[in-house]
């Protein structure tokens, strides 16, 4: 880009105020909006230009976005680069029962953001800042569903603020390495079915447990890039495991008033709504789940002026994610009750540890994307990806039923100067404007849960905006 000898203050001024309202604009996003999906944690492509593609950034550095992909290309960006991108998308997942004419549906709204800026101080020397949160996932079936005991809700949400650097050693070979802080957010609500053995009467009591946690953790991601030749650029990447411990509270609550009354050790007698209060006691608890580490590599080759190819592969180790499982922080979460009480109804709270095991495995994915410049400041792109499941049949429930799935996108997008306000046409800075939309289709994937003998199936429409300054 070239760049002019003079500017404006005020035409200068302008450019970077209006950068700075769209990058407080995404920021506000996640925020202020909770409602967020995915068919498995990674499903966001960070950067409206990188998701056109498939994902497949890894060996680009085209735009600001490699800072999430291969914090090694940061080195090839000069000046000032600020990229802000917005996704609202819908995502439908059903789960059906096959002997029965029963279908059941979990569908979200999601609206999220993300921003990064880069600073070239000196040549071959680049800083960069991001903030965005590709790993989410929220489900909220159907009231009443026949899975209720297991998840009404499911949510996990990580978001990330990223510190890089990268340096190139030498002509068209660079290395890159980053901080990441993470905080995230755990949410589970499902309901338990409570019965007191020695009441004679047909007692069962639906209690309602909503676990809500947060976490923090940190980490950090390297990468190298190599331009092997003015058309070939290979490119890998590495992303460390993140440890997040979380701590909340859980809150447990009887949707219907239950008059039943049932008769008390010292004598008289309380309806079962009080006796529930007595026994599901709200305390704090704990879990601790881990953004997998992650191995990436590709290729962008541009085998013609106006055309680009590029192919990632992606190893994700979700084996480390961990369980589900939500524990108690105190030893004793029921010291109001006396083994007189326990003896009485024979038995006790027992509800220390919740969670299912989700027994997540490895998994690989295929990134391709191509780019075709109609006009050296237009272009035209798509995408492909492949993302294998990360659960078993026997492993898949209701918390998080993930699917294989292929992912088809494309794109548009804007690149060129923009002009002063003030209208003499003197340039202050490029504009980069990208659109995209993504369509996932995953194969309908059964579980062997028993009890929850269901068949899932999921599909998703997402789009995206991107918008950018450089100086």
């Amino acid at each position: 880009m070239t760049k002019p000898s003079q500017t404006r203050p005020f035409s200068t001024f302008a450019a970077v105020l209006a950068a700075v309202a769209l990058l407080s604009l995404s920021a506000a996003v996640p925020a202020a909006f909770a409602a967020s999906a995915g068919d498995d944690f990674g499903f966001h492509e960070p950067g409206a230009r990188a998701a056109a593609l498939g994902g497949a950034f890894t060996a680009r550095s085209d735009e600001i976005s490699t800072m999430f992909y291969n914090p090694a290309g940061l080195a090839f960006l000069g000046g000032i680069r600020l990229k802000t991108n917005v996704i609202a998308g819908r995502r439908n997942l059903t789960a059906s029962w096959p002997d029965a004419d029963r279908v059941y549906r979990s569908d979200q709204l999601e609206l999220l953001g993300s921003f990064a800026a880069s600073w070239q101080p000196i040549k071959r020397i680049t800083l960069g800042v991001g903030f965005d949160s590709p790993w989410s996932y929220d489900s909220l079936w159907t009231p009443a569903w026949s899975g209720h005991t297991l998840c009404n809700v499911s949510l996990f949400k990580a978001r990330t603020l990223g510190l890089n650097a990268a340096i190139e050693l030498f002509k068209g070979f660079a290395v890159g390495g980053g901080y990441r802080f993470v905080t995230s957010d755990l949410e589970w609500q499902h309901d338990l079915y409570w019965n007191i053995p020695n009441y004679p009467q047909e007692n069962d009591v639906l209690v309602e447990s909503v676990h809500a946690l947060s976490g923090k953790g940190q980490g950090f991601t390297a990468g190298v890039m190599w331009k092997v030749v003015p058309a070939v650029t290979i490119g890998a990447s590495y992303r460390d495991s993140v440890a997040l411990d979380h701590e909340g509270r859980v809150a447990f609550t009887t949707p219907i008033y239950n008059y039943d009354y049932v008769p008390l050790p010292s004598g008289g007698s309380t309806n079962l709504y009080t006796l529930v209060d007595m026994f599901f006691v709200d305390h704090d608890v704990a879990a601790q789940l881990n953004l997998p580490r992650e191995i990436a590599c590709g290729v962008a080759v541009t085998p013609l002026e106006r055309l680009s190819l590029s192919v990632d592969l992606k190893w994700t180790r979700w084996s480390e994610f961990g369980d589900w499982v939500i524990s108690a922080v105190e030893e004793d979460i029921a010291p109001l009750w006396s083994e007189t009480f326990v003896d009485f109804y024979g038995i006790a709270p027992d509800h220390e540890v919740q969670g299912i095991p989700l027994g997540l495995a490895d998994t690989r994915a295929v990134k391709a994307g191509l780019e075709y410049l109609v006009t050296p400041h237009i272009a035209l792109r798509g995408g492909y990806a492949r993302h294998r499941s990360s659960v078993g049949e026997a492993n898949r429930t209701p918390v998080y039923p993930d699917l294989d799935r292929s992912v088809f996108s494309l794109g548009f997008g804007y690149e060129g100067p923009l002009f002063s306000i003030w209208g003499d046409g003197e340039r202050v800075s490029d504009l980069s404007f990208d659109l995209y939309v993504r369509y996932a289709a995953a194969a309908a994937g059964p579980s062997a849960l028993p009890g929850y003998e269901m068949t899932y199936d999921s599909s998703r429409v997402v789009f995206g905006l991107g918008a950018g300054f450089s100086f």
